[in-house]
């Protein structure tokens, strides 16, 4: 800056500069050198910080911060403080911790606070660097160990990421948190046994809901050699309150349950003499049902979701149809049947949930029927009726199809029965008015839209009952920066909340999870069907939850609503549209610039199985009815001795008729390649964030493509499901974003 004699000092002084500043420089030595007095807060002004951080007054301590670097601008304290309430608010604070960093850079917890704030926003790599200048000065911080672990297995280096996980074990052994991450990457790794000790010990330690989720995550890969108590135990809380989603634990408790003799011993007798039915007395010997009432797993998996294996099932129709026989009105059978009650009413739960898949013969449908028409006239006479009656007609017919059914929750009962009763009475009568309330948005007139209309009003799918726990909901862009961590991810929503669309909702399983899982989240749930409205919004009401709203819409139709959204999601569901494509541009059209999809589409690979499947059920005629159902059930299933059927007869879906008429006779479905996918994303300037995978997936393709650090690149995804082809058989689920610049 050139300053004239005359011209007004800048020091502020308010005297010329010839009188000011050049006088004073003048008188000065040249050689004389000034020290800047340092000013740093007082101890008193800095425990304010801890005390306002502990008690949760985030905004106060960020309001203090600011205020002291005004007085105290070099004080990296006050700096690493002010990063620390910015972060707790979910706010960015960059700038804020790199300051303190370089203000203090032997201070550990400056780089540690660092190298979180990098992760989170998708720089892995940086923050390696600041975990190891934290742990060059304190090598005993366990948190920055569980943290670099993280920091590492982002960027695929796992066996590295072990051994900072067990780094901070050895610090602090009593550490849940990187017990849980230990848990999930030996998991990833293909380390059942291992991933489960530890999963085991966290939750002995804390039971926290992300380690009950891990615990869900590990135990369904875990091969049952032997049968484990503890793990028992585990598995029938994990359902009942629960702790993921249950059909997640089918399997292994399937497994479990097997292990018990006398189920092993009974499910053999009943597999050798099918199809023939064998009374209670050839299944179970002189201890009847006593092997059945006291196995808890087995009546928690009952109640919880349906059974996916064929052994089981057979047994179970066998049992269902010994215990028809053995209700003939005596005392004794009442006595007898009467000390098996909960796992009666579990399996007269199990048959309504899997909507009555279970074959039955002729002769046997029949006896159901008279019974049924014995309750009905004890309705109507209005005497007293057994409490197996209604239990062993709710094995057959859905109780709400009964004429005066509801007089049946004006009696008292045992509690395993009346939960029945209001499972299969109370809660349909409840989603019928709930349908009164249910709006219509657009109009069905699409001869596509109107037949899947049909199909899910008929069978809503899927039938679920409990819902898995979340952890505390993160803001979008930290949900889906833990997703995908390399991602760099920016986006701020246009109003307060973050308005999310469901796109196809169904039965309120997806828009619950979405809406549990982001915060701030305001969510319109759509779907052609008003019987799945209907059970979703029971469900969403059942848990409390306000901030989801659902309208019967069509998707092809949901431009005309007015409005747009910060987050769509439609899985499974635009490969039913007459043009798939079609839809997608619909929903392109109502998300905000910058805004992030979620989809889900059958793979033309991953789905060869189902194509045959599809095949041999056209070339017989069968129809969709309930009955038809079943019998072609047991068709493919005869078939499948003789020609392998794959996943088309072992899948989930295949165990219940809702999904089972998904799974294999809908009246629309299309299945896509990686290349069609990705020539959509380049035409319509959308960035691929990722898929959606088991992380063992993820672990094989890191080691097929280690150079495809973001996973991202889908020629490489298509090679690697060339040789992997069942990889996607449940889908692909992926994330895009909108971009706003266009692609260069």
């Amino acid at each position: 800056m050139n300053t004239g004699r005359n011209d007004p000092c800048p020091c502020g002084s308010g005297l010329k500069y010839k009188k000011c500043c050049q006088n004073k420089l003048a008188a000065r030595p040249v050689t004389q050198t000034t020290q800047p007095k340092v000013s740093v807060p007082s101890p008193t002004e800095i425990n304010q910080f801890a005390s306002l951080f502990n008690s949760g007054r985030y905004v106060e301590m960020e309001n203090l911060a600011r205020k002291l670097l005004k007085r105290y601008p070099g004080s990296g304290s006050v700096w690493k403080a002010l990063g620390a309430s910015l972060i707790a608010q979910s706010k960015m604070a960059l700038f804020e911790l790199q300051r303190a960093a370089e203000l203090m850079p032997d201070d550990a917890e400056a780089h540690y606070n660092l190298g979180n704030a990098l992760k989170a926003l998708g720089r892995p790599d940086d923050a390696v660097a600041s975990y190891h200048l934290a742990l060059k000065f304190r090598p005993d911080l366990a948190e920055a160990h569980n943290n670099l672990g993280n920091a590492l297995n982002d960027l695929g280096q796992f066996d590295n990421a072990v051994t900072s996980y067990r780094r901070a074990l050895e610090i602090k052994p009593d550490d849940v948190t990187a017990l849980n991450n230990l848990a999930l990457l030996l998991n990833a790794q293909g380390k059942s046994v291992m991933s489960m000790n530890c999963i085991m010990q966290s939750l002995r330690l804390e039971e926290t809901v992300e380690a009950k989720n891990i615990f869900v995550t590990c135990v369904k890969h875990l091969p049952v050699t032997a049968d484990n108590a503890e793990i028992r135990l585990a598995l029938v809380r994990a359902l009942t309150e629960p702790w993921g989603r249950p059909a997640d634990l089918a399997g292994v408790s399937i497994d479990l349950v097997k292990l018990n003799p006398d189920i092993q011993e009974a499910m053999a007798r009943a597999t050798r003499a099918w199809p023939l039915r064998l009374s209670i007395q050839d299944l179970f010997g002189t201890g009847g049902l006593t092997a059945l009432q006291s196995d808890p797993l087995l009546c928690a998996l009952l109640n919880s979701a349906h059974i996916d294996d064929i052994e089981t099932e057979r047994f179970l129709t066998t049992v269902r149809y010994a215990m028809l026989e053995a209700i003939d009105g005596t005392k004794a059978s009442e006595c007898v049947m009467s000390a098996a009650m909960d796992f009666y009413c579990a399996l007269a739960s199990q048959c309504f949930i899997n909507e009555y898949v279970f074959s039955h013969t002729d002769a046997e449908i029949r006896k159901a029927g008279d019974l049924r028409h014995s309750l009905v006239a004890a309705l109507e006479a209005g005497t007293e009726v057994p409490a197996l009656w209604p239990i062993a007609v709710a094995t057959y017919f859905p109780l709400f199809s009964i004429p005066l059914a509801a007089r049946l929750l004006d009696t008292h009962w045992p509690d395993p029965v009346k939960a029945v009763l209001v499972q299969q009475i109370g809660e349909p009568e409840e989603e019928r008015q709930l349908r009164a309330t249910i709006s219509r948005v657009t109009r069905i007139e699409d001869d596509v839209s109107l037949l899947v209309q049909n199909q899910y009003e008929d069978n809503p799918y899927p039938r679920w009952i409990k819902v898995a726990p979340t952890p505390k909901a993160k803001h979008v862009l930290g949900y889906l920066s833990q997703k995908f961590p390399l991602a760099g991810l920016k986006y701020r929503p246009m109003t307060g909340n973050l308005e999310v669309l469901i796109a196809g909702c169904g039965t309120g399983q997806h828009s619950i999870a979405t809406a549990k899982q982001l915060h701030g989240a305001t969510v319109l749930a759509v779907d052609l069907s008003l019987s799945s409205l209907g059970y979703a919004k029971r469900k969403t009401q059942e848990l409390g939850l306000t901030s989801i709203e659902y309208v019967q819409a069509d998707l092809l139709n949901l431009g005309a609503i007015g409005r747009d959204f910060d987050v769509i999601e439609s899985v499974g569901v635009l490969h039913h549209l007459a043009d798939p494509w079609a839809g997608w541009r619909v929903l392109l059209s109502i998300l905000r610039p910058g805004g992030f999809m979620k989809l889900g589409f059958y793979s033309e690979l991953a789905r060869r199985d189902i194509v045959r499947a599809r095949a041999i059920i056209a070339g017989q005629g069968y129809g969709t009815t309930a009955n038809e159902i079943r019998k072609c059930r047991q068709y493919l299933l005869d078939w499948d001795k003789h020609e392998n059927l794959g996943k088309a007869v072992r899948t989930l879906d295949f165990f219940s008729t809702s999904a089972c008429r998904d799974l294999l006779f809908h009246v629309q479905e299309h299945r896509m390649t990686l290349a069609a996918i990705d020539s959509f994303l380049r035409e319509n300037n959308l960035g691929f964030l990722g898929f959606e995978l088991d992380p063992r997936v993820v672990r094989a393709y890191r080691l097929r493509f280690p150079e495809d650090q973001t996973l991202t690149h889908l020629d490489q995804w298509q090679l690697f499901e060339s040789e992997n082809p069942d990889t996607f058989f449940g889908m692909y689920q992926f994330w895009i974003q909108k971009l706003i610049d266009p692609v260069t």
